[in-house]
């Protein structure tokens, strides 16, 4: 459906925020970037024993042992993934099939965001994708509750903008409307969780991604530094683990680069994270902006597969992106790397920004490339 995509923005919040962080305010900016990595190695790797849910589906379990194991293989190590819209079946058409028939092979991973878009028909195509052998990612998008009027695309907000109190949305919170309008969104994600999980898929979920950014409202706040998103991560997790009772879920964290907090300023707890799963948007993929490390020593400390649950490029978007490049870079730089989900393209205004890998240059050396694991080569199930 034809409207402005969230990267719109969150580029252009890049663009003026690039090469500065934000300091306390009153202080200016100082002209530099967050520098990365964000957590000093003051513990031991945790050794991945399992999910952190303790009472996860035997599916879960399996799924994430094979992720956890990919680095160590020769080939067929890394996940190619695919991001749809709310439009999923003709998305699904053009962006699995259509690849399937142009280069013998189809995107392993479907992801889609549960947004203000959302409808029922999705959980068909995933559950269809799932039953194919493929594997499920989610993540949301979901419009601001802070915002009396229910908008759609709210979820996106002034960078600079004072960010809401996210703890008036906790179970234990004091009633407001705010807080009655995201406890019944919750229900409804519970609702859909559940219907993903009787149909037996495990979702790879990413709450609250990107919170150490200035661009959602659920992030970081320029003004006071501050955000209560591990308090709603943590108050998510248990709603669906425990309210619900919800066991097929492999929970990911999705920090962006650091462009105004550390990656790992709102990592919610080895308690409840599964995955790693940063997002980037750059042509030649990296961890760090300019002039930042490239050490990515504060993410791999949590003994969790790493994998790039989001990953776009930079302009142009005229299909020049070499989706070859994503997997030449994993392999001579991110050998942790054991999965990517290519976001969707969109259109701007007249123009259609070129993003999906069935849009971009090279995908058929991308997705034949012996280390890269396709629809047609999954095999975590035996």
């Amino acid at each position: 459906m034809p409207r402005v995509d969230r990267r719109s923005l969150l580029l252009a919040a890049g663009a003026l925020l690039a090469g500065c962080s934000a300091p306390p305010a009153p202080t200016p900016p100082s002209g530099k970037p967050t520098m990365a990595p964000s957590v000093s190695s003051t513990r031991s790797p945790r050794t991945a024993s399992g999910p952190a849910d303790p009472a996860a589906t035997a599916d879960a379990r399996k799924l994430l042992a094979w992720l956890t194991a990919l680095p160590n293989r020769s080939e067929r190590r890394v996940v190619s993934g695919q991001q749809i819209t709310a439009d999923a079946q003709p998305d699904y058409e053009r962006l699995f099939r259509a690849m399937k028939r142009s280069v013998g092979h189809s995107p392993a991973l479907i992801g889609v965001s549960y947004d203000g878009y959302w409808n029922n028909r999705i959980v068909r195509v995933l559950v269809d994708h799932w039953r194919a052998g493929g594997l499920v990612a989610l993540d949301l998008h979901r419009p601001n509750p802070f915002l009396n009027k229910v908008d759609p695309e709210s979820y996106r907000v002034e960078s600079l903008a004072p960010k809401p109190d996210l703890s008036a949305l906790l179970a234990d919170a004091k009633p407001s409307a705010a807080r009655t309008r995201w406890r019944t969104d919750l229900e409804r994600l519970g609702d859909t969780m559940q219907e993903l999980s009787e149909a037996g898929v495990t979702v790879i979920f990413r709450p609250l991604h990107e919170a150490n950014g200035l661009w959602f409202w659920w992030g970081h706040d320029y003004k006071t530094q501050k955000s209560a998103s591990i308090d709603l991560y943590r108050d998510l997790h248990a709603y669906l683990t425990q309210t619900r009772k919800l066991h097929n879920i492999l929970w990911g964290y999705s920090p962006g680069k650091a462009w105004n907090a550390p990656r790992m300023r709102y990592y919610p707890g080895d308690d409840v994270i599964d995955i790693m799963g940063p997002t980037i948007y750059q042509n030649s993929i990296r961890f760090g902006l300019d002039g930042q490390s490239d050490d990515i020593s504060d993410m791999l400390e949590a003994g969790r597969p790493m994998a790039l649950l989001e990953v776009g490029s930079l302009e142009p978007y005229d299909g020049s992106w070499d989706a070859a490049g994503i997997i030449e870079r994993i392999r001579d730089k991110y050998q942790q790397v054991t999965m990517f989900n290519c976001w969707h393209g969109w259109r701007d205004g007249d123009d259609i920004v070129r993003m999906s890998l069935v849009d971009i240059r090279n995908t058929d050396k991308l997705m034949n490339d012996p280390w890269v694991v396709s629809l047609e080569n999954v095999d975590w199930r035996g």
